[in-house]
């Protein structure tokens, strides 16, 4: 029995010892064949193939490559060209901070206006890097204001997700499923706990990056404030076109749409609760760098939220905000820039003591590294 089990044991050993032994020595031979006939797609694909097996990515990308030269329409060669470069993408990790300080008018969003300052800081993180076969995207963003004077206004946010980035194959696009969850200080207190999953679908074109959001949570707010507790799902993007005008300037819409159901505890809501409702919108915006020093744009937003019935009337609000933005790029040193920001705000509603106007410019340092 003891000997058998040895007899065994000693068998796999060698299989799997042999094993690799067997696809370098067939990854050989097919290289061989490719040196013969260079231009042979099928030949190319088997060598690409045994090279990924055998973790030899960057041999297998140079094979993808040579396929594609001469087929350029080669879909099994242009998805594993895309699905090697993931691999051998180096690990990458984005940091942008950024200090500013903002005038507004109607800080309170009430009909009879109240100015004033306020200061902000803001911390972002993107981290990518592979997982075996697979790269996966870490995000993480920090954010604060304090105001001089309303300190009830002040204000804080933690939240993140991760998620591996999956291409689609036949497309220039990937998603990217992942899980987050944050949490946010309002007037001194704990204001909500969330939890939420998303599926991002990223891809460029022209040169333009693209994408679209999916996303889906559950929010509970602190029982001090309006709101309660409930789920809710938004869907979000953003779209470009580049070189319209010139060819150093781009044109972008980014449309949203979200569905509330997080309920109120009194039965009301003020314009810093949520509630139950839908809401749609967009923001236009021309954007062009002048020199390499300095950029500018302009922008439009318009939005309607549509409240549920609370039995006092359906509450439907229309917001209307032209804002304009001046980059002075590496004014503080390489990537430091220095923004001015402009925004009015016009908010329109069929209730007349939630219809305000509110003006704001912000003064910014943004660090990127």
């Amino acid at each position: 029995m003891l000997r058998a089990l040895a007899l065994t044991l000693t068998a796999a050993t060698a299989l799997a010892l042999a094993t690799p032994a067997a696809m370098a020595d067939e990854l050989d031979a097919v290289y061989a064949q490719v040196l013969a006939n260079p231009t042979s797609t099928e030949l190319n694909l088997r060598y690409a193939q045994l090279a990924e097996q055998h973790g030899e990515f960057r041999w297998a990308l140079a094979a993808y490559e040579r396929v594609l030269t001469n087929d350029p329409k080669n879909a099994v060669a242009r998805d594993g060209l895309q699905r090697v470069r993931r691999i051998i993408q180096p690990g990458d990790t984005k940091k942008t901070i950024e200090i500013g300080t903002t005038w507004q008018s109607n800080v309170l969003r009430e009909t009879m206006p109240t100015g004033d300052v306020l200061g902000y800081g803001s911390f972002r993180l993107r981290d990518e890097r592979p997982m075996g076969k697979t790269r996966w995207r870490t995000n993480l963003a920090v954010y604060g204001e304090a105001y001089a004077h309303e300190s009830e206004m002040n204000y804080a946010s933690l939240s993140g997700d991760i998620g591996p980035i999956v291409d689609i194959p036949g497309t220039n696009m990937s998603v990217r499923p992942g899980i987050g969850g944050g949490t946010a200080w309002f007037d001194g207190r704990n204001y909500y706990w969330d939890v939420n999953a998303t599926a991002l679908f990223e891809g460029y074109l022209n040169g333009a990056y693209q994408w679209v959001r999916f996303r889906g949570g559950y929010r509970d707010y602190d029982p001090s404030f309006s709101s309660s507790a409930g789920s809710y799902f938004d869907i979000t993007s953003h779209f470009a076109i580049q070189d319209v005008l010139n060819e150093h300037d781009s044109v972008s819409v980014a449309p949203w749409f979200r569905w509330s159901n997080i309920g109120a505890n009194d039965g009301s809501f003020t314009d810093f609760a949520t509630g139950l409702y839908t809401e749609g919108g967009a923001t236009f915006e021309y954007a062009r760098r002048f020199t390499d020093a300095l950029s500018a744009s302009v922008n439009f937003r318009i939005a309607n939220r549509v409240y549920s019935d609370l039995g006092t009337g359906s509450r439907n609000d229309w917001s209307y905000a032209p804002g304009a933005s001046v980059v002075f790029n590496d004014l503080l040193g390489p990537h430091a820039d220095v923004r001015l920001d402009y925004k009015y705000e016009w908010n329109v509603s069929n209730m007349a003591d939630h219809t305000w106007q509110n003006q704001s410019a912000t003064l910014a340092v943004v660090w990127r590294r």
